[in-house]
């Protein structure tokens, strides 16, 4: 549990700046339609619920 703890947070930091990436190079080159297919939605949906498991283990442990 200390494991999922520690490496969730930074997984989420990680999946957030690859967005970010994706969301700037479809915003360049809007033809390559990066955000449009099914590996975005699907990686999308990854990063949600990764960052909704941190918060609410956050709230849990300053519920404490």
């Amino acid at each position: 549990m200390k494991f999922l703890k520690f490496i969730l947070p930074h997984l989420a930091v990680a999946m957030l700046l690859g967005l970010v990436v994706l969301i700037i190079l479809d915003e360049r080159n809007p033809l390559m339609n990066f955000l449009t297919g099914t590996a975005a939605r699907v990686y999308m949906l990854t990063m949600c619920i990764i960052c909704i498991t941190v918060i609410a283990g956050h709230i849990s442990e300053h519920n404490k």
